[in-house]
Formats: structure tokens, C-alpha cells, sequence
């Protein structure tokens, strides 16, 4: 196996409500399955409005009442050179991608790009993809936004570990790092 973990960040505008709840929520499905050492979860914002500050206190609260901390979240804006070192960039919705597609200066580097919502077969089914802002929203907006993205990442974490099954696999048929006797 990569001796890199997989990389996968959120993003979102301003790193204050849907990229932590996925980075959140994703750390915790990765930390319970034992994958801590293989994956690597990050997030940002798009913009730099909240560089530095908490997660909004309805995403910290909407995440306690689920089980989650997201009292430590410090919210910091997507550099472009990140896309060297990430495996998968998780956009909320349409603005991001285009965004980051504006961002990224590679045909590699943009196909890393892909909507959070796309991993519930839920919301592929029903064709709704974007993850919808709270941000001007009251609790109900925070709750319903915390269940889609909770969904995805149960998606994300069935990828995640595809991925690093897919490392396994071509690290045992190509063993470079594998000293002959």
C-alpha cells in the first residue's frame, strides 16, 4: 500500500457548515473502521470570510446532537496547490465545482473534483446532488443538511475503502518496495 494516506477534503464556501460536517462525519467513519492511517480527511472554504474562526455553532450543535465534536473545527480557505496531495475533492454543490475547476490546473486534477451527494445512491436516484447551504436557514435547515451529508458519507467511506483496496491490489503485483533476497 501507498506509504501516503488517501486524501479526501470537503469543500464548501466558507468552511463554516457542510465541508465540517463531512469532515466530521468522515473522520469518525474512518477512525471506527480503523482506516486512521490510510485516510487523511481535511476541509475548506472556497472563500476566505471565516479563515480562522469555528465551525458555525448550528453545525457544532446539529453535530453533538448526532454523537459528533465539531468543537475543534478552525475554518481555513482551499489553497490550489492542495490538489498535488488530495485524492478526492468533495464540492457542496454546482458553484464549488466550477470553482475548483477554475482552480485546478490539470485535466488529473479536475477529475478529482466530484459533488459530496454523488456517493448516496439516494440522491443520484432522485437527482438531487447539491447539498443545500443552511447558512441562512434555521434548525430544521441544519438537520436536513447534516442527514444528506451523514448519507454521503457512508458512500464516501465505501469508496475510500475501494481505494485503498485498489493500492493493496497493485502494491502486490507491482512490490517495487519489496527488497529480493
Amino acid at each position: 500500500m501507498s506509504s501516503r494516506p488517501l486524501h479526501v477534503t470537503f469543500v464548501c464556501s466558507g468552511n463554516i457548515c457542510r465541508s465540517p460536517m463531512g469532515h466530521v462525519i468522515l473522520q469518525r467513519m474512518v477512525d471506527d473502521a480503523g482506516l486512521s492511517e490510510h485516510v487523511r480527511v481535511s476541509s475548506s472554504g472556497t472563500g476566505d470570510w471565516h479563515v480562522g474562526e469555528h465551525a458555525d455553532p448550528r453545525t457544532v450543535k446539529v453535530l453533538a446532537q448526532h454523537g459528533y465534536d465539531g468543537s475543534r473545527h478552525r475554518a481555513r480557505e482551499f489553497d490550489p496547490d492542495e490538489f498535488d496531495e488530495v485524492d478526492l475533492v468533495l464540492a457542496s454543490d454546482e458553484g464549488h465545482v466550477r470553482t475548483l475547476n477554475r482552480l485546478a490546473r490539470t485535466p488529473h486534477n479536475r477529475g478529482k473534483i466530484r459533488l459530496v451527494r454523488e456517493f448516496d445512491p439516494d440522491a443520484v436516484e432522485a437527482g438531487t446532488l447539491e447539498t443545500g447551504d443552511p447558512w441562512y436557514g434555521g434548525e430544521e435547515h441544519f438537520a436536513r443538511c447534516f442527514a444528506e451529508v451523514e448519507a454521503a458519507c457512508r458512500g464516501i467511506l465505501h469508496h475510500v475503502r475501494a481505494q485503498l483496496d485498489g493500492r493493496s491490489a497493485d502494491h502486490a503485483q507491482h512490490p517495487a518496495d519489496v527488497e529480493q533476497p
